[in-house]
């Protein structure tokens, strides 16, 4: 498969996009500045992350014309589970408004529901439907939705999701995922991509050694055919992704990251490789098990 630095999706969305979770309020300054810089123009971030007043102002920082830049952010639903209060229609409204003055924006490119973790999640999807006619997103979409989830919404004859944003690596293919959503022209974007590797969320607290013993064959073979290629771990599963026709999303504070890991269009997975690589999947996700929670499992509304 080729693949160019100018492909895009339905959704004109750029292909390789950068990461603000788990930043600070100044990390994501920084961060989204030098990523911008380096190249990188799309930046994916959240409310849930509570940077977005540091995000806003890396944007502002960098200089980069705003119709160059492609922004998408999230909605946290709330969650009866977790004891967050869920947002109604109303309330989804102001919140994007709110982001769009820490982001210092007129407008967001993506809107996603963070996870369907409330029992409002087909009121906020109708509010969302509202946002996109009074231009404060262009393109609306969700974030860790399974089939079924999906399904609630077109089941109620409301808007289909433009996007939908799920945890993607070796070890979490989402085959089936992965057909439905080409089958109904969703396009689909991929976050946790190195949750493989053993330099994943490693900071205390992150929660990156939880689930480590399921790691083990994924890295030798990671390593492995990186080294073969020449390439670093990272490039390898971010390229991985891509190959599999996914916009990926990376993050670092490190500038010199920031600049390889935009930088995986100058070499191809073979075909023999990624097979190797898909055979390593185990259906089990890693993002949010440190908090014992699958957000793709959340149960169907009553």
């Amino acid at each position: 498969m080729e693949l160019s630095k100018s492909t895009r999706n339905g959704i004109d969305m750029p292909l390789v996009g950068f990461g603000t979770f788990q930043l600070s309020i100044d990390q994501a300054e920084y961060g989204v500045k030098e990523a911008l810089k380096t190249g990188f123009r799309h930046i994916d971030s959240a409310e849930a992350y509570n940077n977005e007043e540091g995000t806003g102002k890396g944007i502002k920082a960098a200089g980069v014309s705003r119709d160059d830049i492609f922004v998408t952010t999230k909605l946290f639903p709330g969650s009866k589970q977790f004891g967050i209060p869920e947002k109604n229609f109303k309330q989804t409204i102001e919140t994007l408004k709110n982001q769009l003055k820490q982001l210092q924006l007129d407008y967001v490119d993506l809107y996603l529901i963070h996870a369907p973790l409330s029992e409002l999640r087909l009121e906020q999807w109708e509010a969302f439907v509202e946002l996109k006619k009074l231009g404060f997103t262009k393109h609306i979409g969700v974030s860790n939705y399974n089939r079924e989830r999906i399904k609630e919404i077109l089941d109620a004859d409301l808007a289909k999701p433009e996007a939908n944003q799920v945890e993607f690596h070796p070890i979490c293919a989402q085959v089936d995922l992965t057909r439905y959503l080409k089958e109904n022209s969703i396009a689909p974007i991929a976050y946790s991509s190195l949750a493989p590797l053993s330099t994943w969320r490693v900071e205390e607290g992150q929660g990156g050694d939880v689930l480590a013993e399921i790691k083990e064959e994924c890295q030798l073979v990671t390593n492995e055919i990186a080294t073969k290629l020449k390439v670093s771990e990272a490039r390898l599963l971010l390229r991985w992704g891509l190959q599999h026709g996914y916009g990926v999303l990376t993050k670092s504070s490190k500038p010199e990251r920031i600049r390889e890991n935009l930088n995986l269009f100058d070499f191809e997975i073979p075909e023999k490789d990624m097979e190797r690589l898909n055979q390593l999947d185990q259906n089990q996700a890693i993002a949010w098990a440190a908090n014992s929670v699958n957000p793709m499992e959340a149960p169907p509304l009553k």
